[in-house]
C-alpha cells in the first residue's frame, strides 16, 4: 500500500513480526467494507509491505479496485494485545522505570527507531523521563500503538513476479484438461486464469499444474 504518514517515514526495512491489520474502504462502492489480517509487516520507502499486507489486499483486491485503492488502515504494531493490555503495560512500565528516559525503555516488541518516531508524531518529549509522563500521554501511547490510521492513497508493487486478481473467468474453462469451452483448441494455464491465491506458494504451484495439464492434453 502506498501511504505518507510522519509515523513510518524514513523507517524504511523495520518489519514487525506481528501486526494487526484493519482496512476500511472508501468510494462509493467499496464503503463500509472491512478486512482483517494479521501477521508480519515491513516498512517500504513507499508505504507499506509484508505478508500480512500481501494477503490484506489478496482478500480485499477486487473491492480495492472499486475504491480506486483509496481507504484508511488501521494498525495494531502490537499484535493481539488490546487497548486495556498495552496501557497496562504502559502504566507496569512507568512504575518500574521512573528515572529511565522515554527514549531508552519501551516495549521489547517495537523496534527503537519506530518508539522515537512515535513519540515525535505524539508530541511527546523523548528525554522525559517515565516518572514526567502524565495519564493522557500514556492514553496517547496506547491509542498511537493500538490504533494508527493510515490514509492510502495507491497500490503499489513489492515485486514484479507477484500475482495480480482477475483473468479468463474459471466457469469458461474444462478443469479436467485446461481448455476453453468457449473456444476449442484454445488452453490457458497459471495467472492468466483468474486465480489468485494468497502469498506462500500457491500461485506458483498453479502455473506448473495448469501448465502441465494443458501440455498433456495439448499433445493429444
Amino acid at each position: 500500500f502506498i501511504i505518507q504518514d510522519a509515523l513510518i517515514s524514513w523507517l524504511e526495512g523495520l518489519s514487525f513480526k506481528d501486526a494487526s491489520l484493519k482496512l476500511t474502504l472508501s468510494g462509493k462502492k467499496g464503503r463500509g467494507k472491512v478486512f482483517k489480517q494479521r501477521g508480519p509487516v515491513l516498512i517500504t520507502h513507499w508505504g507499506l509491505s509484508g505478508p500480512a499486507i500481501l494477503k490484506l489486499s489478496a482478500w480485499a483486491a477486487r473491492e480495492m479496485k472499486q475504491s480506486d485503492y483509496k481507504g484508511i488502515l488501521t494498525v495494531n504494531w502490537m499484535g493481539a494485545e488490546n487497548s486495556n493490555d498495552v496501557e497496562n503495560r504502559l502504566n507496569r512500565m512507568k512504575s518500574e522505570n521512573l528515572k529511565s528516559y522515554l527514549k531508552n525503555v519501551y516495549p521489547e516488541t517495537l523496534p527503537k527507531r519506530f518508539w522515537l518516531i512515535l513519540l515525535d508524531t505524539c508530541s511527546i518529549d523523548r528525554d522525559k523521563q517515565w516518572a514526567q509522563i502524565s495519564k493522557k500521554e500514556v492514553a496517547q501511547l496506547c491509542q498511537a500503538l493500538v490504533a494508527s490510521q493510515l490514509n492510502i492513497s495507491g497500490q503499489n508493487r513489492f515485486k514484479d513476479e507477484f500475482v495480480e486478481c482477475g483473468g479468463v473467468a474459471l466457469h469458461e474453462i474444462d478443469f479436467k484438461s485446461m481448455e476453453s469451452k468457449i473456444c476449442p483448441g484454445l488452453y490457458f494455464a497459471g495467472e492468466i486464469l483468474d486465480v489468485d491465491g494468497i502469498t506462500g506458494g500457491f500461485n506458483f504451484q498453479n502455473a506448473w499444474t495448469t501448465a502441465w495439464v494443458a501440455a498433456q492434453h495439448m499433445m493429444k
